[in-house]
């Protein structure tokens, strides 16, 4: 059993752009590129790079794409035993069309499998689960979903990334379920009702969690870096000045990933907070969602 178990989605992600200006109905000559994606399996293959311990439990179709995504997953150490594939389904994918100026120009998304993903399921693996030191939750699973886990799993400290403000309206009853969380501004205002304009601000929002019964809060500041709260203390913890950004999508993966390795490793909240801005460094120095140097050794070089 693994020690961390990741609930969430694979995706398929597809982009294509345009040497020129995109003609409309007409073949358009490009570069077309294909990523294995998804929040959840994005933050699994962070701590499979980190050396963490870790399953994941998704559901893929049986095309070749998203068997090959179980496969890169499973060569990385990770625990796919829990990923089901559908017969005659598509994987999620994600397909954008980007302009000659690399801004999108419009876009396709399938992500109906990950409704395949349902209570019965997570009963069905649920011996499996509560082996675990610590579930993720993925905020794209169903609001039924992280209802059922959250009683199912009670006793396990469990993770929620809200993914966006329209998603964290699914976890708000049940926010204080949860042993750690990451929102960042808006998905915090969104779960606390509070409007969050100043550090102070934050600060109450960290308290408010910290009431509802979340042990560990972790609010992204976006450019001014995370602020970090348990029983122990709060604080804030700022970016390197001389950062090398070459595309923040997936630093946030990293920094789920290294929340859910702090906690098992018995790190403190702010130690966790300090790897997870690491992480992050080392995510936006590459055009992919996971950064293939991502390592421990280089993350405690950068701590």
């Amino acid at each position: 059993m693994a020690k961390i178990t990741v609930v969430g989605g694979i995706n398929i992600d597809i982009e294509g752009s345009p040497f020129e200006k995109l003609k409309y109905q007409d073949s358009n000559p490009g570069k077309v590129h294909m990523a294995f994606g998804g929040v959840g399996r994005n933050i699994t293959e962070n701590i499979a790079r980190l050396g963490g311990d870790v399953a994941m439990l998704a559901v893929i179709g049986d095309d070749q794409m998203g068997l090959a995504a179980k496969k890169e997953l499973n060569e990385l150490g990770v625990d796919t035993s829990c990923i089901r594939v559908l017969e005659g389904e598509n994987t999620a994918m994600y397909l954008s069309i980007l302009d000659d100026q690399k801004d999108m120009e419009l876009a396709l998304c399938d992500m109906d499998i990950i409704e395949a993903i349902t209570p019965q399921v997570l009963e069905n693996h649920r011996d499996f689960l509560m082996e675990s030191q610590m579930v993720a939750l993925d905020g794209n699973l169903t609001q039924e979903l992280m209802e059922a886990a959250v009683e199912m799993l009670e006793g396990i400290p469990l993770f929620y990334d809200p993914v966006s403000a329209a998603k964290a309206v699914k976890a708000k009853n049940i926010i204080g379920r949860f042993h750690s969380i990451k929102p960042n501004i808006m998905e915090a205002e969104i779960l606390t009702g509070m409007r969050i304009n100043s550090e102070e601000d934050v600060r109450r929002a960290g308290q408010w969690f910290m009431d509802a019964g979340v042990k560990r809060v972790f609010i992204t500041l976006n450019k001014d870096g995370v602020y970090y709260r348990d029983e122990e203390g709060d604080g804030f913890i700022r970016p390197a000045e001389n950062l090398k950004v070459v595309s923040a999508t997936g630093a946030g993966d990293s920094f789920s990933a290294t929340i859910m390795l702090g906690f098992v490793n018995g790190k403190s909240a702010e130690e966790t907070a300090r790897m997870g801005m690491a992480a992050a460094s080392i995510a936006m120095e590459s055009a992919r969602a996971v950064n293939k140097d991502m390592n421990m050794e280089e993350l405690l070089r950068r701590i």
